[in-house]
């Protein structure tokens, strides 16, 4: 099935190619961005990853974010399932985007972030705090964009990444881009295999049953028929296959698959003060769960699929002021072993305007009416506003009201589901201080949430659980960042650093949420000269409890982790590069999810390609 979609993928855009018409006009460079996070996120902050920093670490995205964000992860071990606890909240309340639609899971409302491969995008941008009145269901603790960029008027570019490591892994990537005045294309794909045999560091035994692997294709493409009139096409296939560890030879041994495709048609148009965006867009996910290795009748499967059309007209009121009215509407529909042709149709209105009081005063409101079947949505608002006093000077602050409403599993699951569940709603506000002088910029935010209805699966009788509305949850902290650039005589030395303190508390017991770290520390140097780059990235992650009562005897203790990278370029301008990277330099023996030990000191050798 997969690769008679490959095929389909492939010939659509090699009729594409051929559609390209002759240069006529010197016509400026343009960058389509499907999501402009940025320009929308008065009173937040956005941290933006490019692709230069994405290619440092291996290829899923929780390697990326765990050093690059205040994201926390628990990973049931290396490359297996991962997910994420921002600010204090659970994986459901992280809203993750690709090319600007929501693309958490139907089932379990979250993103498994080791099935999803970063190689192939432009750039990562990460807001954190509440978006849902943009965003929709889930993205109360923050929301992660998956961008691809198409530019225009840059001829052939092409990238080859291969690398050979530890435990028999290896990783295949390319990326190719063509684009003339009228026409840009993009191909990438990434491929991922690994024994992921490691031993267990300071410990008897080693990762046994974890081998993995995985294939994403990209392709991408954008027509401009005049400068105010373009159609772009995105689209993505996963197809990925993880065993899952286990620690004694008793223990079963399972595997689970994934295969997930997302497709999106994008117009965009412009008329003096008006601008239109109308996108369609279709994903299908789908997961069969192997409980035997050898025996395939004994698989379970699931699969959603997912239609999404979104319209929005803006219009320019003034030189100053932007107004944005859009329309929502989303069908999805998922049947399998354990739910049988379950569906839901969603309609969101929203309204967002954009206001420069001043040239150093600017603030945003947006409003959100959801209309979700058998729930009653709340009205959603977020308002945020930046104040520069000076060029060095910014005080940020928004104020927001979220929701997440109950996935499939929460309704449907036979004999635990509960259809008398009631959505997730939260309240909160965050004030943040920017100070920026030359190569220098630091940044200080206090931020505050009180969620209330939020969901959790509880035991009921004998050995069944069931999905409830319990918790009354405050999480509330700080975050701090800083980065510095300095260049002298031919030397280019980048350094940041980013801090977080989350206190993330059940109201009734008072006791922090596990897989919360109150501590989190994040630190990387990058270092140019000449044909030379080197790297070094370290992160402390703070103890966690795994248990609601915060017993110390079940905590995951506290560590942290260096790795660190060098690389030489050679040949016409740079064409070459060989290099080297350490992971867990110091051997450090840790786990982030109780009873799953992570590798030791393991290494990587890589060759890059550019053209």
């Amino acid at each position: 099935m997969i690769k008679r979609q490959l095929l389909l993928l492939f010939g659509l855009f090699a009729f594409l190619g051929n559609a390209q018409q002759k240069e006529r006009q010197q016509l400026d460079t343009v960058v389509l961005k499907p999501l402009r996070l940025i320009q929308k996120s008065v009173g937040q902050s956005v941290l933006n990853i490019e692709q230069d920093q994405i290619r440092k670490y291996r290829p899923q995205l929780t390697d990326v974010l765990s050093f690059e964000t205040p994201i926390f992860f628990k990973e049931n071990g290396l490359g297996m399932v991962s997910s994420p606890s921002f600010r204090g909240t659970t994986a459901q309340q992280t809203a993750v985007l690709w090319n600007g639609i929501n693309v958490n899971s139907q089932f379990l409302g979250q993103v498994d972030f080791n099935t999803i491969s970063p190689y192939n995008y432009s750039s990562i941008d990460v807001r954190s705090g509440g978006g849902s009145s943009q965003f929709g269901s889930g993205a109360i603790g923050g929301t992660v964009a998956l961008n691809n960029s198409l530019d225009f008027k840059k001829g052939h570019q092409f990238q080859l990444l291969s690398s050979y490591g530890s435990f028999e892994t290896y990783n295949n990537a390319i990326d190719y881009k063509f684009s003339d005045e009228k026409f840009s294309f993009h191909l990438g794909a990434n491929y991922f295999d690994s024994a992921n045999d490691y031993d267990f560091p300071d410990q008897k035994g080693f990762n046994d049953n974890g081998q993995m692997h995985h294939l994403s294709v990209t392709a991408n493409a954008a027509y401009r028929f005049k400068p105010q009139h373009k159609l772009s096409f995105y689209s993505e296939i996963y197809d990925g296959e993880r065993h899952f560890s286990i620690l004694e030879e008793t223990q079963s041994r399972t595997k689970y698959q994934d295969q997930n495709i997302k497709s999106q048609l994008l117009w965009e148009s412009s008329w003096r003060k008006l601008k239109l965006k109308s996108r369609a867009a279709y994903l299908n996910e789908k997961y069969t769960y192997f409980p035997e290795l050898d025996n395939d009748e004994s698989s379970t499967y699931g699969r959603a699929e997912t239609i999404i059309n979104k319209t929005s007209l803006g219009y320019k009121v003034k030189k100053n002021i932007y107004l944005e009215a859009e329309i929502d509407y989303q069908y999805t529909w998922a049947d399998g072993i354990e739910i049988r042709d379950a569906s839901r149709n969603t309609t969101e209105a929203q309204l967002f305007l954009k206001h420069h009081l001043t040239p150093n005063w600017v603030y945003q409101v947006h409003l959100n009416q959801n209309f979700v079947d058998d729930f009653d949505a709340p009205f959603l608002y977020n308002f945020g506003t930046n104040y520069s006093f000076s060029s060095q000077h910014e005080v940020r602050l928004n104020f927001s009201k979220n929701y997440r409403i109950p996935t499939f599993n929460d309704l449907y699951w036979p004999g635990s589901g509960n259809l008398s569940l009631k959505p997730e709603t939260s309240l909160q506000g965050e004030i943040s201080y920017i100070f920026k002088l030359k190569s220098f910029e630091f940044g200080l935010t206090y931020y505050q949430i009180e969620l209330e209805d939020m969901i959790r699966w509880l035991p009921t009788q004998g050995e069944l659980w069931e999905p409830v509305n319990t918790d009354k949850v405050s999480s509330k902290g700080i975050e701090a960042n800083a980065s510095y650039q300095f260049n002298w005589d031919g030397n280019k030395l980048k350094a940041k650093m980013l801090y977080a303190y989350t206190k993330s508390e059940n109201k009734e017991t008072g006791y922090q949420l596990i897989y919360v770290p109150y501590h989190k520390v994040t630190a990387g140097f990058d270092y140019d000269y000449k044909n030379w780059h080197a790297d070094v990235s370290a992160m402390y992650n703070g103890k966690v409890y795994t248990q609601s009562n915060n017993k110390s005897k079940t905590r995951v203790d506290d560590y942290i982790l260096v790795n660190a990278s060098a690389q030489y370029q050679f040949g016409n301008n740079q064409m070459y590069g060989l290099g080297a990277r350490v992971k867990n330099a110091t051997d450090r023996s840790y786990q982030n999810m109780i009873y799953k030990p992570m590798p030791g000191i393991n290494f990587e050798f890589f060759l890059t390609l550019n053209l």
